[in-house]
C-alpha cells in the first residue's frame, strides 16, 4: 500500500493493518513455540524478548490510538496529549519502552502468553473500529500509519531473531536475491558485495590479520574469536555452508555477503584496498536504479556515532521499502541482514 500517497485509501490501510497482525500472531506462534517452555531465549544485547514485544506493541498501537484525544490531529499534536486508562492496569509499567529499559525487559514480569495474544487482539480490533469512524483529512491516518510501520518493523526484527535463534517460520521469499553480473567496479560498486568477493578475504586468513582492521575492530574480533563471518560454516567435503534459519544450505556465492558488522566490512575494504562509500555517493549509485537497493541493509562511512546503516533488506516488508532508509546502530552489530558495498580507495 503506498502510505506515501497523499490521500491514502482508510479501506487500504484497513486491509494492511488486518493483515499485519494476522502475520504477527502467525511469528509469534512460531518464535513462542521454539521457545518453550519457558518462552525466552538466554539474554542476546541486541535482542528483546518475542513477549515483551508482543505485549509492547499492542501497548504501543492503544498508546497513539485508542488511549489518544488527539489521534486524529496528527503525530506532533498528539505527543504530548494526556492518555486514556490502558486495556489491563499494568501495561505502561510493563511495556513503555521509556520506563523499561532494554536489559530489563529480559526479567520484566509479562502476562501469560494468552493474555498477551488477547491484548494484541482487542488493541487491533479498537484501531479499526476508530479507523472507520474517523474525520476525513490525512492528518487524522498519520497514527495508524505510524503504528502499521511499527509493526512491519517487527516483523523484519522478528526475522532477525529467528535467523539468530535458529527457529523456523515457515513462510517464503526470506532468501536473498543473488546478485547477477557483479562487477568490480572503478567506481562505487552498482550492487552490495557478495560472497564471492568476500570469501577471499577469509580464506586469506583476514580475520587473524590486525593489519586489516581499526583498533576498534580488532579489539571487536578479539573479544568474539571471530575467524569468519556469523553464521557460516566451513566443511572439508560440503565447503561453505550458511545457517539459513533452523538448517545448514549451501552457500550461494552470489548472495550478497551479510551478518556483517561495520568492522568487518571496514577490515575487508583495506584488504580489497576500497573503501565504504559516503552517504552522498550511496544514494547516487543505489537509488538511480530501482533494483540497486533493498537486498542487504549497507553500511555507509559516515552517520550517527559513525555507524550507520542505510537502505532495507530482503526481510524488509514491502510497505517500508518506498524509499531508502537510515538506521544508527553500534558498529559491532552483526545480528541482522547486513552487508555493504564499496568505493574507490580514493574520493572520487
Amino acid at each position: 500500500m503506498p502510505l506515501t500517497d497523499p490521500t491514502p485509501l482508510a479501506a487500504a490501510l484497513t486491509d494492511a493493518l488486518t493483515d499485519a497482525r494476522e502475520r504477527t500472531l502467525r511469528l509469534f506462534a512460531r518464535l513462542d513455540a521454539a521457545l518453550a517452555p519457558s518462552g525466552q531465549p538466554r539474554y542476546l544485547a541486541e535482542l528483546s524478548p518475542p513477549r515483551w514485544d508482543l505485549g509492547h506493541l499492542a501497548w504501543l498501537e492503544a498508546w497513539h490510538i485508542a488511549r489518544n484525544p488527539m489521534r486524529h490531529a496528527g503525530l506532533g499534536a498528539s505527543s504530548t496529549a494526556s492518555r486514556g486508562a490502558p486495556l489491563l492496569p499494568q501495561l505502561d509499567a510493563w511495556f513503555d519502552d521509556r520506563r523499561v529499559a532494554h536489559p530489563e525487559r529480559w526479567h520484566q514480569a509479562v502476562p501469560a502468553v494468552p493474555v498477551l495474544l488477547d491484548l494484541a487482539r482487542r488493541s487491533r480490533a479498537q484501531t479499526l473500529a476508530l479507523l472507520a469512524q474517523r474525520p476525513r483529512g490525512e492528518q487524522a491516518l498519520e497514527v495508524y500509519q505510524h503504528v502499521l510501520r511499527s509493526e512491519w518493523r517487527l516483523h523484519e526484527d522478528w526475522v532477525g531473531i529467528a535467523q539468530t535463534l535458529g527457529v523456523d517460520l515457515a513462510e517464503a521469499d526470506l532468501d536473498p536475491p543473488a546478485i547477477h553480473g557483479e562487477q568490480p567496479a572503478d567506481g562505487i560498486d552498482t550492487t552490495p558485495v557478495s560472497w564471492s568477493r568476500y570469501l577471499p578475504f577469509v580464506e586469506a586468513g583476514g580475520y587473524e590479520d590486525k593489519r586489516w582492521w581499526s583498533a576498534d575492530g580488532w579489539s571487536w574480533r578479539q573479544r568474539g574469536g571471530l575467524t569468519q563471518p556469523r553464521h557460516l560454516s566451513r566443511d572439508d567435503e560440503l565447503g561453505w555452508r550458511r545457517a539459513r534459519f533452523e538448517r545448514w544450505v549451501p552457500l550461494d556465492l552470489a548472495e550478497p555477503a551479510m551478518h556483517l558488522s561495520l568492522h568487518e566490512a571496514e577490515a575487508w575494504c583495506r584488504w580489497a584496498g576500497r573503501r565504504l562509500p559516503t552517504r552522498a555517493e550511496w544514494h547516487s549509485a543505489a537509488t538511480g536504479d530501482p533494483a540497486g537497493w533493498g537486498q542487504v541493509w549497507e553500511w555507509i562511512a559516515e552517520g550517527d556515532n559513525g555507524a550507520c546503516l542505510v537502505g532495507a533488506s530482503f526481510a524488509t516488508p514491502r510497505g517500508l521499502r518506498e524509499a531508502p532508509v537510515e538506521r544508527g546502530l553500534d558498529a559491532g552489530r552483526n545480528d541482522g541482514f547486513s552487508g555493504f558495498r564499496s568505493a574507490p580507495a580514493a574520493a572520487a
